[in-house]
C-alpha cells in the first residue's frame, strides 16, 4: 500500500519513545499504517478501515480506540 492509496479512517498519538515498540509489533500483526511526527514530541499512527480481528489487535496494542480520522488535530 503506498501513501497515495492509503485513505485514514482513525489514529492514535503516542510519544516517540514509543514508536519503535509499537512499529514492531504492528508489522507482527500485518496491520497497514502511517506514521507521522507532531511538534509535540509525539506520533500520529493512522489506519485504514480495518476488519474487526484486526481492528481488536491494534485496539490491544495502544490500550483502546482509535480518535476518528475526523477529529484529527482536536
Amino acid at each position: 500500500m503506498t501513501h497515495r492509496d492509503f485513505d485514514p479512517s482513525f489514529y492514535f498519538t503516542v510519544p516517540w519513545r514509543d514508536a519503535h515498540a509499537i512499529q514492531r509489533q504492528l508489522i507482527e500483526i500485518g496491520a497497514p499504517y502511517v506514521i507521522g511526527s507532531l511538534p509535540t514530541r509525539e506520533i500520529t499512527v493512522l489506519f485504514p478501515d480495518l476488519p474487526p480481528r484486526l481492528y481488536a489487535q491494534v485496539r490491544k496494542i495502544f490500550g483502546g480506540n482509535g480518535i476518528p480520522i475526523d477529529k484529527f488535530g482536536e
